[in-house]
């Protein structure tokens, strides 16, 4: 934003140079970047005009510096001077209609005023003075209705418009939003076709101009302008600056809209204007102001107390100081109690709350002159939470296994319903939805962390990647009735073969190798077959622990497209928390030699190993140590529908004394009845 000194000081009255009003400006919050000397030639005077201009760099929310007038009231409140607000001429109530001009809001919502006022102009040349005040602030004079609505913009803030009046068919004029396929040929020459639900003003014809950002060749202000149309209107800044974007057009008007104007300069700023193109003899009022008056509050009132703010600024100013400093901020204050009630001008959109007028008193006051203090407050120990160590721990055991950990995006693709083959009602399709997302692939917070590790393996696959194992320790939303439920999950996944040396053995990164770092994580889990939709028919199970389902492991089903057979499982992170870094339990060494037995039997495929390991644990009693499956075989020597299974027994004995005989064929003749009595299994030798 530039601000040319001698414009400003025809608004106030100020003894200070340029480079003392940046100072000022400067330690109040609002940057310069530089002060320039200007000096501008005429070809109809001898004279230089001599200038200096203040090139401002203001923070988004200071929309209200972005004019001569606003940067006017914040070197007022700096000085202690007087406003002297810009002569303007009555234009009356706006009428829906008049005789020559009818205007029409399709689009409230968008355009919540819209005033337009029809003049006879004579066009020509602008004035040296006016002339000299657009190019001091670098704009290109063009005529003097063009350069009368420059003016005002710059140095009111309030952007107008002129459309040539006798070319607008039915002399009516539409605020409404664009249709598909709509285009419009802009004054710089270029065809453009509008985004969908763009803001136009337009006739009975088609769009004469896109709001709050250009007008069209169509209406365009020319040399046989006799007539035109004055607009002064307040559009909704997010629509504005939307659409801006879209087209890759900003323009002066679209930074002021897109920030935000003062809705009680909709007015001011035509009557501005039209007082300039009187008293210039430029042009004169035809008719009424038609059209919609915004509807706004001149103050609104914001809640201070001052003992905050001295806590909040680090300073001791009385309350009667912040009173000043507010008062000549334009903010004059009540006393309510301990408390202020603070009027603020409809002109400072940006201040809304209590936070907000402590900054406006820390910088009248000037943060240069907060004291230097030393911290005060309780001091604590930093430590991690106990979830916090524990899911450190658990990354490295998972580390220390080899298994690589991968970060992927929380957001979830409503197709992958469709991907995976979810049926309707499957858990994995109630996700919770986002109010504003970046895209429909990422519409969606995710309940499971399935979609994300797929979708890396199958990248990395299509590289050529031979083999690789990882895990992903992150956050699922479910849906709740008030607020998603947040809860941890860990995701393994891995295919292809990790390759050996000539130490190790290259190894297959199977269903079987995902099954042992489940293992690893949760001893004496329990599988029990399943029917994921996701995963192979035949290769997949349900995950429980401690009489709780816990999550799932499988392979991925084929139809789901991947190059390489691929194993996920996907468990809750608290049952792993509980069972690996639970309270440990301890068992003192046996003096005593180890006696191991291997037995083998037949048994209906039907029949779950992990059914007969836990009959064969509860049947060995305390001596049985361990119990584990080490041979499958199905072929010609075992009958349809069955399979032979074998299982090493380790016994220990207690009390330092070794087994007989006698003893351990007593235990074995209670394991084989047990599993005969269960399981029917017909013994091999």
């Amino acid at each position: 934003m530039k601000v040319s000194l001698d414009w400003l000081k025809q608004i106030i009255a100020v003894e200070q140079t340029a480079t003392e009003i940046a100072a000022m400006l400067t330690h109040a919050g609002i940057a310069v970047d530089a002060v320039n000397k200007v000096s501008l030639a005429s070809e109809q005077a001898d004279e230089l005009f001599n200038d200096e201009v203040l090139e401002l760099d203001l923070t988004p929310n200071r929309a209200d510096c972005q004019s001569i007038l606003g940067v006017a009231y914040e070197v007022a409140a700096l000085t202690g001077k007087t406003v002297a607000l810009p002569d303007g001429v009555s234009v009356g109530t706006a009428l829906a209609s008049s005789p020559h001009l009818s205007v029409e809001v399709q689009a409230p919502s968008l355009c919540s005023g819209y005033l337009g006022l029809v003049l006879d102009v004579s066009l020509g040349e602008s004035p040296i003075w006016l002339k000299n005040r657009l190019e001091s602030v670098g704009l290109r004079p063009v005529n003097n209705v063009v350069d009368i609505t420059n003016f005002v913009m710059w140095e009111m803030g309030q952007p107008l418009h002129a459309f040539d009046y006798d070319r607008i068919a039915g002399k009516r004029l539409t605020i409404r939003e664009s249709v598909m396929g709509e285009s419009i040929t802009l004054i710089d020459g270029a065809a453009r076709e509008l985004p969908q639900g763009a803001l136009v003003i337009a006739d009975d014809k088609c769009a004469l101009a896109i709001a709050g950002v250009m007008g069209g060749q169509g209406s365009e202000v020319s040399g046989s302008t006799r007539r035109i149309v004055l607009e002064s209107a307040l559009f909704d800044r997010t629509s504005i600056r939307r659409t801006a974007r879209a087209l890759g057009l900003r323009t002066e008007a679209s930074l002021r809209f897109d920030k935000g104007v003062d809705p009680s300069g909709i007015k001011g700023a035509l009557q501005r204007a039209v007082h300039l193109f009187q008293s210039l003899g430029v042009g004169q009022i035809l008719g009424e102001c038609v059209g919609v008056e915004p509807v706004y509050c001149s103050y609104r009132h914001v809640s201070l107390r001052p003992e905050r703010a001295n806590s909040l600024l680090g300073i001791d100013l009385r309350p009667a100081e912040m009173d000043t400093i507010l008062m000549r901020l334009g903010m004059p204050t009540e006393v309510h109690g301990d408390c202020r009630v603070v009027s603020v001008p409809s002109r400072r959109g940006d201040i809304t709350q209590e936070v907000d007028l402590v900054e406006e008193i820390g910088r009248m006051h000037g943060f240069h002159n907060v004291p230097i203090s030393t911290l005060r407050g309780d001091v604590t120990q930093g430590r991690l939470t106990e979830d916090q160590r524990m899911s450190r721990s658990l990354r490295r055991t998972l580390l220390s296994l080899g298994v690589d950990e991968v970060i992927t995006a929380s957001f979830y693709d409503p197709d992958n319903a469709i991907k995976f083959m979810l049926p309707e009602r499957h858990a994995f399709r109630s996700a919770v939805a986002l109010a504003n997302p970046l895209s429909r692939d990422r519409s969606e917070l995710r309940p499971t962390l399935m979609p994300s590790m797929v979708g890396v393996l199958g990248y990395n696959q299509v590289r050529q990647v031979s083999g690789m194992s990882l895990f992903e320790l992150g956050t699922v939303y479910l849906p709740h009735a008030d607020k998603p439920l947040e809860q941890q999950n860990l995701c393994l996944g891995a295919f292809g073969v990790r390759e050996g040396n000539w130490i190790e053995q290259s190894a297959h990164l199977d269903f079987f190798y995902l099954k042992g770092l489940v293992e690893v994580l949760l001893p004496g889990a329990q599988y029990i077959a399943s029917q994921e939709p996701f995963l192979h028919l035949t290769r997949q199970a349900e995950i429980w622990h401690a009489g709780t389902s816990v999550g799932y492991i499988g392979e991925i089903h084929p139809l789901i497209g991947l190059k390489e057979r691929t194993v996920v499982a996907e468990i809750a992170v608290a049952s792993i928390l509980h069972s690996l870094f639970g309270k440990p339990l301890y068992r003192g060494i046996s003096s005593s030699i180890a006696v191991k037995r291997d037995i083998a039997f037949v048994v209906d495929e039907s029949i779950s190993a992990a059914d007969i390991l836990a009959s064969i644990r509860q049947a060995g009693g305390e001596r049985l140590s361990s119990a584990t499956l080490f041979d499958v075989y199905v072929g010609s020597s075992t009958p349809l529908g069955s399979r032979s299974i074998a299982i090493r027994l380790e016994f220990v004995p207690l009390g330092g004394t070794s087994f007989t005989e006698a003893e351990l064929s007593v235990m074995l003749g209670k394991i084989r009845s047990e599993l005969e009595l269960a399981f029917g299994v017909t013994w091999r030798a």
